[in-house]
C-alpha cells in the first residue's frame, strides 16, 4: 500500500513536471512569434501583404464566406425528392366479427387491403435549371463581396505601412535633434556659469528642448499605436519590443514608378462587379418567380392488394394556378431589378467621383514634391541650419536666430516626409479607386 508521504511526493513531481511543460511550451512560442517578428523586419510590402492574406484570422473568416455560398449553388442545383407511400385499410379496430356465408368469421370491413404507392415530382416548366442560374449569379456576388473585402484590407494594410515609416523616419531625425540639444544646452550651461551669455538665452534653450523632447515622446507614442494595428493587419500576436518593418521614404514620380493615371476602367472595381452580378440575379429572378408559379407536375403510382387480388393504378396531379398565380412575387422581383439597375448606375457615379478626387490628390502632392526636388530646397534648408549652427556655437549670432533657423528646418523636415507619406498613401487610394489593390479571388485556386 502506497505511505501518504509517497502519494504527495508523486502529486509534487507531476505538478512540477506540468508547470515546466507548459512554461516550455509557452517558451517555444513566444520564440517562435519572435522569429516571425524578425522575419517581417526583412521584408518588402509585398510579402507582408502576403502573410497578412494568409495569417490573419479576420481575412480567413471573411474567406470562407464564398466556401459557404457554394452550399447554396449546390442547394439550387438539387431535384426533388421522391415519395414513398404506404397505406392499409380495413383493420379491425375492435367489436364482434361478422360469419360470411362459408361460416367463416371475417372482420366487418372484409379482408385488409394493402397498397404501397411511390409519387415524383417532375420538373415540366423549368424551374430548377431557372434557380441554378439565379444561385449562379449569387456566388458570383459574394466572390465579388470578398474581393471588394480583399482591396479594402489592403488598402487599410498599406496605409498603415506608410504611416509607420513617416514616424519612423520622424523619430530618426527628432531623436537626432533631441540628442544635438541636449549636447548644445550642457555646453551653453557652462558658457553661463562663464558670463559669455544671459541665463535668459540658457532659459529658451532649455524650453526649445523641452518642446523637442515632447515631440519626440509623442511620435514613439504614435509608433506604439500603429504597430498595434498592423500587428493586428498581419495577424501576429503582441510583443514587448519595437515592431521594425524594412524601407524609407524616398520620394518617386509617378512616372518612375510607371503609373498611369490617364488608363483604368472603373469596371475592375470589385464593388460594382458585385452589384452587376446582383442585378443579373434579380433580372432572372423575374423569370424563376413566373416559372415557380406554374408548378410541378407530380406523377405517382401504387399497388394493391386486398386477398387474393391484387391492382395497379397511376396518377397525376398538378395544382390549378386559379386565384394566387404568384402575382405579388413577380412584382417584387421587377420592383427589385429596377432597384439594382439604379444602384450599380450611383456606384459607377460614386466610382467616377472618387477617382477623379483621388487624380486630383496624388497629381497636387506629387507637383509639390517634385517642385522641392527641383529647387532642391531640403538641401538649401539644411545648408543654411548648419551654418546658423555654427556661428552661434562661435559666438556670432544671437540665440534667437539660431533657434529660429533651427525651427525653421525642423518644420521643413516634418513637412518634407509627411508629404512623401501623404503622396505614397494618395497613390494606395488611387489604386484602390480603380480596383487595382487587391486580388482576383475568382483566379485563387482554393476557391475554384
Amino acid at each position: 500500500m502506497v505511505s501518504v508521504s509517497t502519494a504527495l511526493f508523486l502529486f509534487f513531481f507531476l505538478e512540477v513536471f506540468n508547470t515546466l511543460g507548459a512554461e516550455e511550451k509557452e517558451s517555444a512560442e513566444s520564440r517562435n512569434e519572435s522569429a516571425i517578428e524578425d522575419a517581417i523586419a526583412k521584408w518588402d510590402l509585398s510579402q507582408i501583404e502576403e502573410y497578412a492574406t494568409r495569417n490573419n484570422p479576420l481575412y480567413l473568416a471573411e474567406k470562407q464566406n464564398v466556401n459557404a455560398a457554394r452550399g447554396d449553388l449546390i442547394t439550387a442545383s438539387l431535384y426533388r425528392n421522391p415519395m414513398l407511400v404506404f397505406q392499409e385499410q380495413f383493420v379491425p379496430a375492435g367489436g364482434s366479427p361478422t360469419t360470411n356465408i362459408f361460416g367463416s368469421q371475417v372482420s366487418s370491413g372484409g379482408a385488409p387491403e394493402i397498397a404501397p404507392g411511390f409519387t415524383q415530382d417532375i420538373d415540366i416548366n423549368g424551374i430548377v435549371s431557372q434557380r441554378v442560374r439565379v444561385s449562379k449569379h449569387a456566388f458570383q456576388v459574394q466572390i465579388a463581396n470578398f474581393s471588394d473585402f480583399d482591396r479594402l484590407f489592403r488598402l487599410r494594410l498599406r496605409q498603415n505601412y506608410w504611416s509607420y515609416l513617416y514616424i519612423k523616419e520622424l523619430l530618426d531625425f527628432q531623436k537626432e535633434f533631441y540628442e544635438n540639444y541636449k549636447d548644445l544646452l550642457e555646453l551653453n550651461r557652462f558658457r553661463a556659469e562663464k558670463g559669455d551669455i544671459s541665463p535668459l538665452e540658457l532659459d529658451r534653450l532649455e524650453l526649445e528642448r523641452v518642446r523637442i523632447e515632447k515631440d519626440y515622446r509623442d511620435a514613439e507614442i504614435l509608433r506604439a499605436q500603429i504597430a498595434k494595428n498592423i500587428r493586428v493587419l498581419i495577424g501576429v500576436p503582441p510583443q514587448s519590443k519595437i515592431l521594425d518593418l524594412k524601407g524609407r521614404l524616398d520620394f518617386f514620380s509617378t512616372a518612375e514608378l510607371k503609373i498611369d493615371l490617364e488608363e483604368f476602367d472603373i469596371e475592375d472595381r470589385a464593388d460594382l462587379a458585385a452589384l452587376k452580378s446582383r442585378m443579373m440575379q434579380s433580372q432572372l429572378n423575374i423569370e424563376l418567380k413566373r416559372r415557380e408559379n406554374k408548378s410541378y407536375l407530380n406523377l405517382g403510382g401504387e399497388v394493391r392488394k386486398k386477398g387474393n387480388e391484387s391492382y395497379f393504378g397511376i396518377f397525376a396531379t398538378i395544382p390549378l394556378r386559379i386565384f394566387d398565380r404568384g402575382q405579388g412575387e413577380i412584382l417584387k422581383a421587377e420592383e427589385l431589378h429596377k432597384k439594382s439597375v439604379l444602384e450599380v448606375e450611383a456606384k459607377r457615379r460614386e466610382i467616377l467621383a472618387e477617382v477623379n478626387a483621388a487624380k486630383r490628390e496624388l497629381k497636387s502632392r506629387e507637383e509639390l514634391l517634385l517642385s522641392y526636388r527641383a529647387t532642391k530646397l531640403l538641401d538649401k534648408n539644411k545648408s543654411v541650419k548648419e551654418k546658423s549652427t555654427l556661428a552661434f556655437i562661435r559666438g556670432a549670432s544671437n540665440l534667437v536666430t539660431f533657434l529660429e533657423a533651427d525651427r525653421n528646418y525642423f518644420n521643413l523636415l516634418k513637412g518634407y516626409y509627411e508629404l512623401i507619406y501623404l503622396y505614397y498613401n494618395a497613390i494606395e487610394s488611387y489604386r484602390a479607386s480603380v480596383g487595382r489593390l487587391g486580388t482576383n479571388i475568382a483566379e485563387d485556386s482554393t476557391i475554384k
